[in-house]
């Protein structure tokens, strides 16, 4: 009986997830929202909401599942954001830099989301010791700095000096720095287990 309820709670999760995001595709692309002028147009009003809620119904059940405080408040500002800045600012103009700024630190904030929970669950597969394994502090930094990474590639793109020697350099600087504060990192607080394998999302 368990195991359907948690069955279902993913299907659940996975359609809510799919739903949501479809509907911001819709209002970007098929409606093109970011054409219009008025802030207060009823398509951008949706717009607003569906950008708040896509992340929200996609992050808070595994923030919640997971115990991670503040990760679905990071993923909603980050998601919304983003999808508020790629939409509504008009690509044509020359970006300000406040506008350039609320694209960046949005961008890896929404990425640090995503490669965070990559970053846990392949350690969970790769360490050997508990406190390496449920260490969400780790994954958490190490998404943030591969977030960094790819804003960085994409600013000196941008800055139009981006060349193989510049990424490789980026690349192994932040490589080290993760090397570093791996071989100083002492014995981390996991987060509160559950259960079974935090990180299926069978068991939200």
């Amino acid at each position: 009986m368990i195991q359907v309820s948690r069955a279902l709670t993913r299907i659940c999760w996975l359609i809510g997830s799919t739903i949501a995001w479809s509907v911001v595709y819709y209002l970007i692309v098929v409606r093109n929202v970011g054409a219009l002028e008025s802030f207060w147009a009823p398509w951008r009003l949706l717009a607003y909401l569906a950008f708040i809620l896509a992340p929200a119904v996609t992050f808070m059940p595994i923030a919640q599942r997971l115990r991670l405080p503040l990760y679905d408040l990071e993923a909603i500002v980050g998601w919304s954001t983003l999808a508020f800045v790629l939409t509504f600012v008009n690509p044509q103009t020359q970006p300000t830099l406040p506008m350039l700024l609320a694209l960046l630190v949005s961008m890896v904030i929404a990425l640090a989301t995503v490669l965070s929970l990559i970053s846990y669950a392949t350690g969970l597969r790769l360490f050997a010791r508990r406190s390496q394994r449920y260490d969400f502090v780790r994954a958490r930094r190490e998404g943030y700095l591969g977030a960094m990474f790819v804003a960085g590639i994409l600013l000196l793109s941008f800055l139009q000096v981006l060349a193989l020697t510049n990424a490789a350099l980026l690349g192994l600087i932040v490589l080290l720095l993760e090397i570093f504060l791996l071989s100083r990192g002492g014995q981390p607080q996991p987060p509160a287990r559950v259960r079974d394998d935090p990180f299926e999302l069978t068991n939200l």
